[in-house]
């Protein structure tokens, strides 16, 4: 770093003025000094510049770090589009005819408010020869971009001289003007597609749409007014949250995994016809039921359908909680950021204030370590405060069954989705060869023993295992609900999902109107506030069965969009129970083989939660071979235990 007292005297003249070019290519030139706020219009945008000066000056002043730079006080300017359609713009900042100091001596930092500014030179910005305004020399493009209907952003600008800058660069007494231009291309109405019936992605806060490359699974910004799905071909919807400090890159630029914080898919607003009488209340023999369903892509707009028996349309009831047109899934467990090893991620938050501090740590990507042994009153309240303006919340039972009938639709790959056999907990696993059998409790090669397969084994970080391939070796899609990189993953396998669903507490004696049940006992629970199912229970473990609720935990949520409850039982067998659309009592009829509940779609296995094991969990572990899946459900306690891990969801 070369020491600012070398530097005698510099004189640098930074004069920022700024210009928009409209849609019907008219033009504006401010040339007046800011008193107070001006507005710069065009058809569709509204710029309007914040400072009470219309410039920044560099006068007599010296190199500066980056960090000084980036502490300067910034030339802000708001965009906003008035139209109904998209609206594309570029920043350019062009310099005057009478700058004499080189682009390479001149450090810029352009950034979204509330975003951390990244100081560039400014020659390395793309430069262009069509000059959009008379007596300029160069011509430099700092952003391109696009708004949404009605949105607005708001820029930070900052300019100083490049901290390496040294006598023998000669630049004292130089001067630099220069203009920042706002130009609006043209507006364009975002795609859609005619089958979705209106129920076409929305994206909203920090959701970046973007398309996956078919052979790599590398991720490029999509550009919204081009085709970027398409559930007729069966490639859903996916949007990314960026890292903290990392830009949206605009339309058709590519952007790296390792500025990528978590991954969404889109679930449509759907109704289904329905399939099964779904009647089963005991086990009795199961049989191979498996079916393409028949779903309609319904606005919310439209009537709800109804129907309660088989034949009938039903408008799913993942989307008529939250009213909306769709839902954003996780496309992978939740996993905790930062986590090395998967002990690592096994993280159980001491409180809720505590939870609400670990929100930071969720990351939502392939090739890393599933969340674990955590509550799910834990797991719920980190759910909540992840992206609030979004609703996130933890999944619900009823939005995982949106998801697996949406799979078995002519929308999804519409077969048995390949377990993620991960033994480490690693997201966005394939296992290399179909399981033959449920738990058998050995870790057995296809190879030899191919009537009896349930192989399973762990690897490095990213790094195809003995007996998995990882997300990017595109064998991996077999393990998605699209059978591409468009849809979700790690819906059958992995570690065990905690459901924001639970037994009625039977607090009021009829098993249907009393609260959700904190769990089993004081020994083993959900950390929620609340009656215990069965306080007897376990007591040569440490139980003390006299204690009948907790009370000093989380407490459970009131808005009833945000879990399924369900019938109290002390049966696990009264599959009746379930929802129409949760996945659950439709999938029967229900047989007990190799000591376990499996049902009749893909010998999935099905147990349905009571009194001992009184919350819900999905999709299998990676040692269960067939009896892992999409349609897999089970019970457990609420409590921590190392291979359960949780999804999130945005309804909005």
């Amino acid at each position: 770093m070369k020491k600012k007292n070398l530097i005698y005297i510099i004189s640098a003249v930074i004069v920022i003025a700024i210009i928009t070019i409209g849609i019907t290519y008219s033009l504006w030139i401010l040339t007046r000094e800011q008193t107070g706020e001006n507005f710069v219009k065009t058809s569709c945008l509204n710029v309007s510049m914040e400072n009470e000066l219309n410039d920044i000056s560099l006068k007599n002043t010296f190199p500066l770090l980056d960090e000084e730079g980036l502490d300067q006080k910034p030339y802000t300017f708001k965009i906003k589009n008035n139209c109904e359609d998209y609206a594309n713009y570029e920043i350019d900042l062009e310099m005057l005819s009478e700058t004499s100091l080189d682009s390479e001596y001149v450090k810029i930092s352009l950034n979204e408010k509330g975003d951390k500014g990244v100081p560039t030179n400014l020659s390395e910005y793309k430069k262009y020869s069509n000059l959009k305004i008379s007596g300029t020399k160069e011509g430099r493009t700092l952003k391109t971009s696009r708004l949404k209907p009605k949105e607005e952003k708001e820029y930070e600008l900052r300019i100083w001289i490049d901290e390496d800058v040294t006598t023998e660069d000669n630049i004292m007494n130089k001067i630099y003007k220069s203009k920042v231009i706002v130009e609006s291309k043209n507006t364009d109405k975002p795609y859609t597609e005619s089958i979705l019936n209106g129920t076409d992605p929305v994206l909203d806060g920090d959701l970046i749409p973007i398309t996956i490359n078919e052979e790599n699974g590398k991720v490029t910004r999509a550009d919204e007014t081009k085709k970027w799905y398409s559930y007729a071909e069966q490639k859903w919807a996916n949007a990314v949250i960026l890292k903290d400090g990392k830009s949206d890159p605009g339309p058709d630029e590519p952007i790296e995994e390792n500025d990528i914080e978590s991954y969404f898919v889109w679930i449509p607003r759907y109704r289904y016809e329905i399939f099964d009488e779904a009647n089963y209340n005991s086990l009795t023999t199961k049989s191979n039921k498996a079916k393409i369903i028949n779903v309609e892509f319904e606005n919310k707009d439209e009537p709800v359908k109804m129907g309660s028996s088989i034949g009938q349309m039903l408008t799913h009831p993942a989307f008529t909680s939250f009213n909306t047109n769709g839902i954003w899934v996780g496309k992978f467990q939740t996993g905790y950021d930062g986590a090395a090893t998967t002990k690592n991620a096994e993280v159980n938050p001491v409180d809720e204030e505590d939870a609400i501090l670990a929100t930071e740590k969720v990351i939502i990507k392939p090739n890393v370590y599933s969340w674990r042994n955590i509550q799910v009153a834990k797991a719920y309240t980190i759910g909540r405060h992840y992206e609030a303006t979004l609703n996130s919340h933890l999944m619900k039972n009823t939005e995982w069954g949106a998801v697996a009938y949406l799979q078995q639709s002519e929308y999804g790959s519409h077969q048995s989705i390949r377990i993620n056999n991960n033994s480490d907990y690693l997201t966005g696993y394939a296992a290399k060869n179909e399981p033959t059998t449920g738990f058998t409790g050995t870790n057995e090669l296809c190879s030899e023993h191919p009537d009896a397969c349930n192989e399973y084994g762990g690897s490095e970080q990213g790094v195809d295992g003995e007996y998995n391939t990882n997300y990017f070796n595109k064998v991996s899609v077999i393990a998605s609900t699209t059978n591409n990189y468009t849809g979700v993953y790690d819906m059958s396998g992995g570690a065990w999902e905690y459901m924001m669903a639970g037994i009625d507490d039977n607090s009021t004696g009829d098993g249907k109107t009393g609260k959700l049940t904190s769990g089993r006992n004081d020994l083993y629970n959900s950390g929620f506030n609340g009656k215990f199912a069965c306080p007897e229970c376990d007591v040569n473990k440490g139980n003390n069965k006299d204690i009948k609720e907790l009370i000093n935990g989380i407490d459970l949520p009131t808005d009833e969009r945000y879990f399924d409850k369900y019938e109290y039982s002390s049966m696990d067998t009264t599959f009746n129970r379930g929802m129409l659309g949760d996945a659950t009592k439709e999938m029967g009829p229900f047989q007990s083989l190799y000591g376990r509940y499996i049902g009749s779609w893909y010998g999935d296995e099905g147990w349905f939660p009571y009194t001992q094991y009184s919350w819900f969990r999905r999709g299998g572990c990676y040692y269960l071979g067939t009896g892992s899946g999409i349609f897999d459900f089970d019970a457990s306690s609420g409590c921590i235990t190392d291979y359960y891990s949780f999804r999130l969801v945005l309804a909005f």
